[in-house]
């Protein structure tokens, strides 16, 4: 990702972190999502996680509500971390989570450090995706995992192709729908305005769970497993063994 594309991405996050919780935070989806990855994790009391994108903490506070786990939060927004930061401080938690402003591209942790990587809606803002999936695999314990929840979107194609427009409509028909009935007008305007981003491929880069499961195994993941979101069968979790 270059400098500028850095820039921008970073720009446009920190506008939308003081709307976050109120808007998207509130899509039923999301959440759905959240609590599948955390169960598909197998967290267990002692371990230690890294949350990748964390935005404002929705996914490190869903693993800490499952178990007494000790977890690294990195976001490339400093706004987003300020309020997870706040929300840190106010639940008295400081001892058990560690923030660190960093992209998933920058990030460098020890070898065979945490038992559980995980992300979501985090990575698909990342254009070269293989190099931080070997950073991911290197990071994780023997035994450890891997845990993404995502769309399930593939936006790679020409820009004018047509038919890569049709696909991802009809994938957007359903995400403004839902945002609409969640999160009223604030969460469609935002969905609508990352919807256009989606289809230029300007900071959003989905690729659909077939290709995550070959970057899996490119990375050198032995076991991949897939499970959709009950209800929201267009948003996925991925689990990679290690």
């Amino acid at each position: 990702m270059t400098d500028q594309v850095q820039r921008d991405a970073r720009a446009w996050f920190a506008d939308w972190a003081n709307e976050y919780d109120t808007t998207l935070g509130k899509v039923r989806r999301h959440h759905a999502m959240l609590d599948l990855v955390v169960s598909r994790s197998g967290v267990r009391d002692g371990d230690t996680v890294l949350d990748i994108g964390c935005g404002t903490g929705l996914l490190s506070l869903k693993f800490l509500e499952q178990a007494d786990c000790s977890i690294m939060a990195i976001d490339s927004s400093e706004k987003m971390l300020g309020i997870f930061q706040e929300k840190i401080e106010q639940c008295h938690l400081s001892h058990r989570i560690h923030c660190e402003e960093c992209s998933a591209e920058e990030m460098a942790f020890p070898p065979q450090h945490f038992d559980i990587v995980a992300s979501t809606v985090a990575l698909h803002h990342v254009k070269e995706k293989g190099p931080v999936m070997l950073k991911g695999y290197d990071a994780l314990k023997e035994g450890g995992r891997f845990v993404l929840g995502d769309m399930d979107l593939d936006t790679t194609g020409d820009l004018d192709d047509p038919r890569r427009l049709l696909r991802i409509l009809e994938f957007l028909e359903k995400e403004l729908a839902l945002a609409m009935e969640d999160g009223g007008i604030p969460a469609f305007e935002r969905m609508y305005d990352n919807g256009k981003k989606h289809i230029l491929n300007d900071g959003e880069y989905c690729i659909g769970f077939e290709q995550w499961e070959q970057l899996c195994k490119d990375a050198g993941f032995l076991q991949v497993e897939v499970t959709p979101v009950e209800g929201f069968e267009w948003f996925k979790v991925l689990v990679a063994w290690k």
